[in-house]
C-alpha cells in the first residue's frame, strides 16, 4: 500500500517481534523506510525505574540495529507512558543515542497523556527532540488528532479536518501513528 503511493514511514517496532521476524525487519528498510525503537518488551516507562528502563531501550536499540543493518535514530514509549512524573526517561533515550522521540501525548487521558504539554517538536534533552502525536486546538481545549484509537473510532472527516488545521492554520507537520491491524483489512 505504501510502496503504491509513495509513501515513506517510520516504523516503532519492539525488540522482540524483530527477534521473531527478522525478515520483516528487512524488508521494511530496504524499501526505504525509518525503524525506530519502541522499546524491547513493551513496558511502560511509568512501570519501570531508571535502570531498567536503560537497559530495555539499549537491549531494543542494539536488536533492532543488528537485525537491519541501519541506525535507530527515534523511539517511542509503551503507551505514550512518559509525562510529567518520569522526564528521566528522556535521559535513557538519549544516552542510548537516539536523536529523538514521539512519546508524549498532550492530551487528557485516563492511562497516558501529558495535559497542558507542548504540542509541536521540542527539545526535552540535550540532543533529543521530543515530537509529540497530533493535537488540534478547537474550542479552548486540546484534542487527540493523531491516530491510533482515535482514528479507528471517529469518523476519517475529523482526522482530516484536524490534520489539515494543524499544517495550514498553524503551520506545523502532524505525527500521525497506526497500528498494523488498522490497514489489514
Amino acid at each position: 500500500l505504501f510502496e503504491r503511493h509513495g509513501v515513506r514511514a517510520t516504523f516503532f517496532t519492539l525488540g522482540w517481534i524483530a527477534e521473531r521476524y527478522p525478515k520483516m525487519i528487512r524488508r521494511v528498510v530496504d524499501a526505504g523506510h525509518e525503524l525506530a525503537s519502541h522499546g524491547y518488551e513493551h513496558r511502560r516507562a511509568t512501570e519501570q525505574g531508571y535502570g531498567a528502563f536503560l537497559a530495555d531501550v539499549r537491549l531494543a536499540k542494539a536488536v533492532l540495529e543488528d537485525i537491519a543493518g541501519a541506525p535507530v535514530r527515534g523511539y517511542r514509549a509503551p503507551s505514550f507512558s512518559i509525562g510529567a512524573h518520569n522526564r528521566w526517561a528522556f535521559e535513557c533515550i538519549a544516552d542510548a543515542g537516539h536523536r529523538y522521540s514521539s512519546s508524549m501525548y498532550p492530551i487528557r487521558h485516563d492511562h497516558y497523556g501529558v495535559p497542558g504539554g507542548e504540542r509541536f517538536a521540542h527539545e526535552v534533552h540535550a540532543g533529543l527532540i521530543e515530537v509529540p502525536i497530533a493535537t488540534v486546538r478547537f474550542l479552548r481545549s486540546t484534542w487527540p488528532a493523531g491516530g491510533g484509537g482515535y482514528f479507528r473510532l471517529l469518523p476519517y472527516g475529523i482526522s482530516r479536518w484536524s490534520l489539515r488545521r494543524i499544517n495550514a492554520a498553524e503551520g506545523q507537520p502532524a505525527m500521525f501513528y497506526f497500528h498494523p491491524w488498522e490497514l489489514d483489512p
